[in-house]
């Protein structure tokens, strides 16, 4: 509340911080000229189809697809300042308007800054230089995330001519990638040129050194290969008929002669019996062999007919046997005639053979030739066909390209910039933030001043003796504690006997502080380490949060009991209110727990209404959230004792109350809890603490002495034992 309320009463700095961001906002948008944005996308992708290909082939369906490196390469070739230049000549923008900054001077201020080095000087330029710069920071090309299409946008003052630059470098950087493409074909096509007249000469060359050769060594061709080879392939086909028809006459002649041999008849002979006079030989013989069966029924068998028939029949025979011989006769010369061409044939052949092996040599030359003449022949009429695949494909039209434009820009009706509305309320927001940020850092730094600590004070020297220490206190006007040294004797077996220490791991720092009887007097000390440090009592707080400094560093103490000897009074809640006050203004989080179940009166102290606390939080009667309070006077926290702080004895014995101990350290670095006097529930406190604070007066000091041996043996991990005085004037 204290930080709104500061904030509030800076609420005229806030609205000035935030009228001047929007009248700043408003003077650049209305100033300003409005400038359109337009858009064009291409689609970067493979065009190329089947049909466009110079030679088809199978799989070629499956095009070259492109990926995100290739698509960002494409958008730094429409970023090169070879597009940008051909977009300044192709639309003319070289002097015109806003392409042209210097055509209206540079001005004082742009010759000041020219001439610091921020920025180039427009006149050493050319007009295209210009054009092309105003070009170049006016656009902006990127990729769509996930996809392959690349966005143009450009800003003009002019709608029509923003769609034009847009649309114009699509066009252009859709042609280059054709061109990219008919520029290697025509290289090519050039290239093919020149290697195709070297390969007709070389081909020429080749065959007619092949045939130049065939004709020296005489291996002419014939209508299937050369002739020595056409010529053995012959004489050996006729060895093989003339051999055959050998074979064939020696065997009818053997086998007439057999037949004779054997049956005196040749009738099973086709080759005899074909013969016409035989044929009519044996026609006689079978009119003869049927008149003799004729007369043979009539006649005996040596009757003169039958025996004129029978010499008949006989010389038939005989004729048909000798022609029978004559046909093996002419079989056998026909078998002779036959081997002596078989002999001439193989003579020849041999011949032949001996003349083609003289020619193996000269044939493998001549088909080393004519394999030179085909390879070159062969990659002739390849590079025919190219060159005439790159003729077709030369123009630029006929590339295929890999982008095409799908989107094309569209001047626009209401400018990009400036957005008068948008911009002003946006600028007034920042404008309200910015001055709410720095009331608050004023009011926090206002704050942190007013909650600074005491300057920490230097140790004093212990006394010697057997007598307590006590501290001086600087002189100052109007009341002041009594500071006379009290000896006091200790009784045997105490720790520190004979030094005047009561404290069993520490050297305790003997404060002394006002005693107080009114709440309202109390809430004054507990206020004055932060309103007055150079106060009486801010300086005892101060020497009582050093030391628990210390121990906290030394020892881990994080609990710290307070608690009082003598008269009930407001003095040990006063001090429990005093050093959080202090520790939480030095930047650590602190907790006031108020475990006084006869006299509470933290809250009261503290400015806070009674209410609900800790015996409401461990009856379950009520929650942290709403017990917990803030300390109206620092940044600490306050846990009052509750509506039912007569029964803190008994419910601080309840392992409740440990836990809930437990989760408070889990918080605050610091706990200080205020046990009032010595009552049961003050000693159930302070079992469950680090350390505790003994305040009692100087004629109680032998009490306290006993009670901080107790506590000793009972394991606490430090002891402070603070003297409360009575205040005294100083005479004039």
């Amino acid at each position: 509340m204290d930080l709104l309320r500061g904030l509030w009463r800076r609420k005229l700095m806030i609205l000035l911080v935030t009228l001047l961001f929007s009248g700043a906002a408003a003077f650049v948008v209305l100033r300003d000229n409005p400038s359109y944005t337009v858009e064009a996308q291409v689609l970067v992708d493979n065009l190329e189809t089947p049909f466009s290909r110079a030679q088809p082939s199978e799989g070629a369906d499956a095009r070259a697809s492109f990926d995100d490196r290739d698509i960002l390469s494409q958008v730094s070739v429409l970023n090169s300042r070879d597009l940008g230049d051909r977009v300044v000549k192709d639309l003319g923008l070289a002097g015109k308007g806003e392409f042209d900054p210097a055509r209206e001077g540079i001005g004082r201020i742009g010759r000041i800054v020219i001439a610091l080095g921020f920025r180039d000087n427009p006149l050493t330029k050319s007009l295209e230089e210009r054009a092309y710069d105003r070009y170049r920071n006016s656009m902006t090309i990127f990729q769509i995330p996930d996809s392959k299409v690349i966005s143009i946008k450009y800003s003009a003052l002019d709608p029509k001519i923003a769609a034009d630059v847009a649309n114009k470098l699509a066009e252009i950087y859709v042609t280059s990638t054709r061109e990219t493409q008919s520029e290697p074909t025509g290289r090519a096509r050039d290239w093919l040129a020149e290697q195709i007249d070297i390969l007709r000469r070389k081909v020429a060359d080749s065959e007619a050194a092949a045939e130049e050769f065939r004709a020296q060594a005489g291996l002419l061709k014939g209508t299937q290969a050369t002739l020595g080879t056409q010529e053995l392939s012959e004489l050996n086909s006729q060895i093989t008929v003339a051999e055959a028809a050998r074979t064939e006459a020696q065997a009818k002649a053997k086998a007439i002669r057999s037949m004779l041999d054997d049956s005196g008849s040749v009738d099973a002979s086709s080759d005899v019996l074909n013969s016409p006079f035989i044929q009519r030989l044996r026609e006689q013989q079978i009119a003869l062999q049927r008149n003799m069966a004729e007369l043979s029924v009539t006649y005996l068998p040596g009757h003169p007919k039958i025996v004129a028939v029978r010499n008949e029949l006989a010389n038939v025979d005989q004729q048909i046997r000798n022609e029978a011989m004559k046909i093996v006769a002419g079989l056998e010369d026909q078998a002779r005639i036959a081997q002596t061409r078989e002999a001439s044939l193989r003579a020849s052949l041999n011949a032949a053979k001996a003349k083609a092996s003289s020619s193996n040599l000269d044939e493998v030359k001549l088909r080393a030739l004519e394999r030179d003449a085909a390879a070159n022949r062969t990659l002739l009429e390849s590079f025919l066909n190219r060159y005439t695949d790159a003729s077709a494909r030369q123009e630029i039209a006929a590339q295929p390209g890999f982008a095409r434009i799908i989107q094309k820009a569209v001047p626009p009706s209401n400018p990009s910039y400036p957005l008068i509305g948008p911009t002003i309320v946006l600028a007034t927001c920042a404008g309200l933030t910015l001055g709410l940020g720095l009331a608050f850092l004023a009011e926090v730094l206002r704050m942190a001043g007013a909650y600074a600590p005491a300057r920490p004070l230097a140790p004093e020297p212990q006394l010697g003796g057997p007598a307590l220490a006590s501290v001086p206190v600087p002189a100052m006007p109007g009341p002041r504690p009594v500071v006379a040294a009290m000896p006091v004797q200790l009784p045997a077996g105490f720790a520190g006997s004979g030094n005047g220490h009561v404290a069993p791991v520490n050297q305790p720092i003997l404060s002394e502080i006002p005693e107080t009887t009114d709440l309202m007097a109390a809430a004054t000390h507990a206020n004055q380490p932060l309103h007055d440090p150079a106060a009486i009592y801010a300086m005892a707080a101060g020497r009582m949060v050093g030391w628990l400094g210390n121990i906290r560093q030394s020892l881990g103490v994080q609990k710290l009991a307070i608690t009082t000897i003598g008269e009930e009074g407001p003095d040990g809640a006063t001090a429990a209110v005093a050093m959080a006050r202090i520790i939480a203004a030095q930047g650590s989080g602190t907790l006031v727990i108020d475990a006084d179940d006869k006299r509470p009166c933290v809250h009261t102290i503290c400015g806070i209404e009674a209410g609900m606390g800790l015996s409401d939080i461990l009856l379950n009667e009520a929650t942290l959230d709403t017990t917990v309070q803030r300390d109206p006077g620092s940044l600490a926290h306050i846990l009052r004792a509750g509506t039912h702080n007569g029964e803190l004895a008994g419910l601080i014995e309840n392992p409740r109350f440990d836990a809930l101990l437990e989760a408070f350290a889990q918080v605050y670095p610091v706990i200080v809890i205020h046990c009032g006097g010595q009552s049961p529930a003050a000693q159930a406190v302070i079992r469950k603490c680090h350390a505790a604070l003994l305040m009692a007066p100087g004629t109680r000091i032998l009490d306290a002495a006993r009670m901080i041996e107790s506590w000793r043996q009972s394991g606490l991990r430090a002891v402070q034992f603070v003297r409360i005085g009575q205040p005294v004037r100083r005479a004039a």
